[in-house]
């Protein structure tokens, strides 16, 4: 009778921790970068974009981040260097053109784990689309560089919740 209990109360235990997990996805657009040359394809972040960038880093401070995804543009590496160093990470390069890729990959290595993407303003919200959230608001504009995206990714489905950092 003792093992029956046991077994069934183990069992109980693992059914509630599977149920339990959860993926977190955080999508930021890259901070605010340097146009003071229009010239350059691929600016560095302004003073205020590196000050965002510790930002999102301090936001994220009690926070373990398992992978930090970037395009290959140094303005989105920039903004998640102080939130990769502080989580001991090395920033992966996404396609931003491809974000069915970066989801499958998102999703078959850091499942039930908490992953951060930085994208661009015209990204942004077709990758929380493409992880099967809906979009909290409709665009996002060329000079907004706070929106914050959470999505939860459970076994009752997918959560979004925005806010600005």
């Amino acid at each position: 009778m003792k093992n029956k209990l046991l077994s069934f109360l183990l069992l109980l235990l693992l059914s509630i921790t599977i149920y339990a997990q959860k993926t977190h996805i955080y999508i930021v657009r890259h901070a605010e970068k340097d146009i003071s040359n229009p010239q350059d394809p691929n600016p560095s972040l302004s003073v205020e974009g590196l000050l965002r960038a510790i930002k999102l880093a301090d936001e994220l401070k009690k926070i373990k981040i398992s992978a930090a995804y970037s395009t290959p543009f140094t303005r989105t590496q920039q903004t998640l260097e102080p939130t990769a160093e502080r989580n001991r990470l090395d920033i992966i390069n996404y396609d931003p053109s491809n974000n069915s890729s970066l989801v499958n990959d998102v999703l078959t290595n850091y499942t039930n784990k908490r992953v951060i993407i930085a994208g661009h303003s015209n990204t942004i919200l077709e990758i929380l689309e493409a992880f099967g959230g809906e979009r909290p608001i409709s665009e996002v504009s060329e000079d907004d560089y706070g929106n914050f995206f959470h999505i939860v990714i459970s076994e009752s489905g997918v959560r979004v919740f925005h806010k600005i950092y």
